[in-house]
């Protein structure tokens, strides 16, 4: 029974020294605990619902490369945040969201579509900005998005001669898509 055990301690022994070694200089984080969201069927996901959430946010402020609404968001972040909350698979990146989803004309889009822009620099197409349409009635087009301007955070902003100069693509994820009316008493 003694000799049993002994082999026994030196087994946990050389087993214990072979764990520390395959783990030494490798640093092991405690993970975390996923909370588990109802799964939703995103084919039965409203633009109401969508931009109820995203409003929500509004005077989140504006942080680079977050997507996280306790420190704030860049315009991606605040984007995928929002959708990925309603359980879409969409990408961190504002650039790669131009090739998901069905590609719209300005003139159709719809609440809940997401719109594409170029970044600030006036020489360069490359996508740069994105925001969620919150409404298209006529000459009165308004988008929810996080800035980094005078507002430096997320609100609704009215499409001016300066976003329309930088405007790339409208892009339809939300295959529920309601036409929601702009009223003159929103943002």
């Amino acid at each position: 029974m003694r000799k049993r055990l002994s082999t026994l301690i030196i087994l946990f022994c050389i087993a214990n020294v072979l764990v520390s070694t395959a783990y030494a200089g490798k640093t092991i984080r405690a993970h975390k605990e996923k909370t588990s969201r109802p799964a939703l069927n995103t084919d039965s996901v409203s633009a109401d619902s969508l931009l109820q959430f995203a409003q929500s946010l509004i005077g989140t402020r504006y942080r680079p490369k977050s997507s996280d609404p306790s420190t704030g968001f860049d315009c991606s972040g605040f984007v995928s945040y929002v959708f990925k909350n309603f359980n879409f698979n969409v990408p961190r990146s504002s650039c790669e969201f131009i090739s998901v989803g069905e590609k719209i004309k300005l003139e159709d889009a719809m609440p809940g579509d997401i719109i594409l822009f170029t970044g600030t620099k006036k020489h360069t197409r490359r996508i740069g900005h994105i925001g969620i349409v919150v409404c298209n009635d006529g000459g009165d087009f308004k988008f929810i998005h996080s800035t980094s301007g005078k507002e430096y955070g997320v609100t609704i902003t009215s499409m001016d001669k300066n976003y329309k100069r930088r405007y790339v693509q409208i892009i339809r994820l939300i295959k529920l898509n309601d036409a929601l009316v702009c009223n003159s008493t929103d943002h």
